[in-house]
């Protein structure tokens, strides 16, 4: 009788373990699900100094930050780490969530930047049009994408996770308006306006680092 009750106990414990173990697997994909994200760098990817963009394709502020935005990539791009994700607004701009998952399907053979510049560049035309994925095609042809994979690309999960991921991100800092930036992972209350207020961000930003 004693050793049938050890043998009941074993049985019991080891599908407990069992279970525990199972448990713990599907916790862990859940967390990697919800860790998904864009991986859009650019510049120092070391560097202390992280300065990440929340943008919206089809956003006039977006447009209007664009190009102070990349002449300040290009002065610091040895010194600090440049993030771009993604923050469509659809309830406001129709062809948003198209955009960016155009650039996260470019960004899936390591061409997101290209393809950020040219639809930014391109945004009062292919904003007009009734489809603007012909022009997006287009933005991919010139960038020197393998097309046949480009289109595989772009309906998927990875690329919706990746959108999503960012959206859940946003949210979760407390970003509200396009653009949203955030420096080290804090949101800015107040974006710069101009290059040189992101030079004055920049440089106290680099110099705080080095003390610590």
């Amino acid at each position: 009788m004693e050793k049938r009750f050890w043998i009941i106990l074993a049985v019991v414990v080891a599908a407990m373990i069992g279970l525990f173990v199972i448990t713990g697997e599907k916790k862990n994909s859940a967390d990697d699900a919800n860790t998904s994200r864009s991986n859009n760098v650019y510049g120092k990817a070391d560097s202390k100094v992280t300065l990440t963009e929340f943008v919206d394709f089809q956003c006039e502020a977006c447009y209007a930050f664009y190009p102070i935005v990349k002449e300040v990539k290009e002065l610091y791009k040895d010194k600090v780490r440049f993030e771009i994700r993604n923050f469509p607004i659809s309830s406001s701009h129709q062809f948003s969530m198209q955009a960016a998952r155009n650039a996260e399907a470019a960004a899936k053979q390591g061409k997101f930047f290209e393809m950020h510049d040219k639809i930014f560049e391109g945004q009062k035309m292919w904003e007009q049009t009734q489809n603007p994925q012909q022009m997006f095609d287009q933005y991919a042809e010139a960038i020197g994408l393998n097309m046949d994979q480009f289109r595989k690309d772009l309906p998927t999960q990875a690329v919706n996770d990746a959108i999503n991921g960012d959206l859940k991100a946003v949210k979760d800092i407390g970003g509200t308006g396009t653009p949203t930036f955030t420096l080290n992972g804090k949101k800015l209350e107040q974006n710069p306006q101009t290059k040189e207020g992101f030079i004055k961000l920049l440089d106290d930003a680099l110099k705080e680092a080095e003390k610590q």
